[in-house]
């Protein structure tokens, strides 16, 4: 299946945006991930993840990410999936919020991937529904609604694909983009560019080590002096994340 790289030009103008008169605040995090889709039959899986992101390296909680959804494959190549994410965002750096608040999403998403001579290129396409709590409070009540779409271009190299445990390299962007009443501000929401070693432990199991560089264009704060389109958060992630693809189809006697 042929695929448009334009997407990977409209990430780079996205993030090409106006730095003039910022406030930019700066942390240093690091996540750590597990992905995996699972296949029960020819064409349904499940999808499970857990993410357990830590603001200053290792030392606080920034955010917890607990992920699932039920996906259909249209191909080896191509699925949907659709799935609930429950997460929880801690107080952390110079633009905290003021207690930890809960957040429910419902989300959709189109993933596919294209051969280009010895890189492989996966496209992931991703909508939202955020149901976001207080920041103020910590409370879901009295909480706001926004809608985000995310798109994400990854390229993975293989560097010793004979070997028995191969070696890739993996690079991504991702762009984010609100909308929705509550939004207000701020349409473009973060970006987000990454790459990482990778190991092949396994035909269903990988790991990748590596550095996020994630860009969030931040919403008002109370008592905050600084505009709500003004403040630009640049964090620097440390990544660890294994990747999971196994079969719990029933085998033919």
């Amino acid at each position: 299946m042929r695929i448009s790289i334009i997407p990977f030009f409209l990430l780079i103008c996205t993030g090409l945006q106006g730095q003039q008169s910022r406030t930019h605040a700066t942390n240093n995090n690091a996540w750590l991930m597990y992905f995996g889709n699972h296949k029960t039959s020819d064409h349904f899986g499940v999808h499970a993840e857990v993410q357990w992101r830590r603001h200053d390296f290792l030392t606080n909680d920034q955010q917890l990410l607990l992920r699932m959804g039920l996906d259909y494959y249209l191909t080896d190549n191509s699925r949907f999936t659709v799935g609930y994410a429950f997460v929880e965002t801690y107080p952390y750096g110079d633009f905290a919020v003021a207690k930890a608040f809960p957040e429910h999403r419902i989300w959709q998403q189109f993933t596919t991937s294209q051969q280009l001579g010895k890189i492989k290129l996966a496209h992931r396409y991703r909508l939202e529904q955020r149901m976001i709590g207080n920041a103020t409070t910590g409370q879901f009540n009295n909480g706001r609604y926004e809608n985000r779409f995310r798109y994400m271009a990854k390229a993975t190299i293989p560097l010793n694909p004979t070997s028995k445990h191969p070696l890739f390299l993996a690079m991504y962007d991702e762009v984010f983009v609100n909308w929705g009443k509550d939004v207000a501000y701020n349409i473009f929401d973060q970006n987000r560019l990454y790459g990482a070693l990778g190991i092949t432990l396994s035909p269903k199991t990988k790991i990748e080590v590596g550095f996020l560089f994630q860009l969030i264009q931040l919403r008002s704060l109370a008592n905050s002096t600084i505009s709500p389109q003004n403040r630009i958060e640049d964090n620097y992630t440390f990544q660890l994340g294994a990747f999971q693809n196994l079969d719990f189809r029933k085998k033919e006697k």
